[in-house]
């Protein structure tokens, strides 16, 4: 302990006999500078101008868009400016709409073909006069017939039949509700009455007295063109 204290001591005692001679060779020493002063009260009120003054003005930041224009509100469709634009555009067309397709006709296989019937001739006018014309008789029971050919007369074009028929029983005939009756007292039942056409049926009530009470019974007639022979 004693050595190190000891060599401290010289080393401190070294150290200040150097600094001693530095001094002393130096000459003059160097005054130390004072403290700078404080600002007076003036410079301390113009300090913020200046201060302001060197302060530059803050740059535009180029990231600032403009201000977006307000949008245009649609004028309503009965205001005059709206009318006259839509007049001077031209008429829309309507879409074209695809025409329907025929559908596909199914596939017919070979066969006859169908003959067209026959068109009856027309009947040629009859002149007046007197003529003979086969008959046929349906209905009723199928007992009771007519005489055929029968006879037939033609007078201002219109045609008249006299009916002979096979039994006396029957009294008077009907022919589109109109009666008939008979032209005979002895012998068959005879009648004439109007026939509207030839080859066409003619519907016809006969009454019988052959029963115990009359009896009116439906008929059917139709006379033949075919066989008409003058009289």
């Amino acid at each position: 302990m004693n050595c190190k204290q000891n060599r401290s001591a010289a080393l401190l005692i070294a150290l200040t006999l150097f600094l001693i001679l530095l001094t002393g060779c130096g000459g003059k020493t160097t005054e130390s500078t004072p403290p700078p002063a404080p600002p007076s009260s003036e410079e301390k009120q113009e300090s913020p101008s200046s201060l302001e003054e060197e302060t530059p003005p803050p740059e535009e930041s180029p990231l600032e868009e403009p201000a977006e224009e307000p949008a245009e509100v649609p004028e309503p469709e009965n205001h005059p400016a709206a009318q006259d634009t839509d007049a001077g555009k031209p008429p829309e067309t309507p879409e074209s709409v695809p025409e329907p397709q025929p559908a596909p006709e199914a596939a017919t296989l070979p066969g006859p073909v169908p003959q067209p019937e026959p068109v009856p001739e027309a009947e040629e006018a009859i002149a007046d006069g007197n003529y003979t014309v086969n008959v046929t008789l349906s209905g009723g029971s199928g007992r009771a017939t007519v005489g055929s050919p029968a006879s037939l007369r033609c007078e201002g074009g219109k045609l008249y039949v006299t009916l002979i028929w096979s039994s006396p029983n029957f009294d008077y005939m009907k022919v589109d509700g109109q009666r008939y009756d008979q032209l005979n007292t002895e012998g068959n039942s005879t009648f004439e009455i109007p026939v509207a056409a030839l080859d066409q049926p003619l519907n016809v009530i006969a009454d019988t007295v052959a029963m115990s009470e009359p009896h009116e019974v439906e008929y059917t007639l139709q006379f033949d063109s075919a066989s008409l022979k003058n009289a």
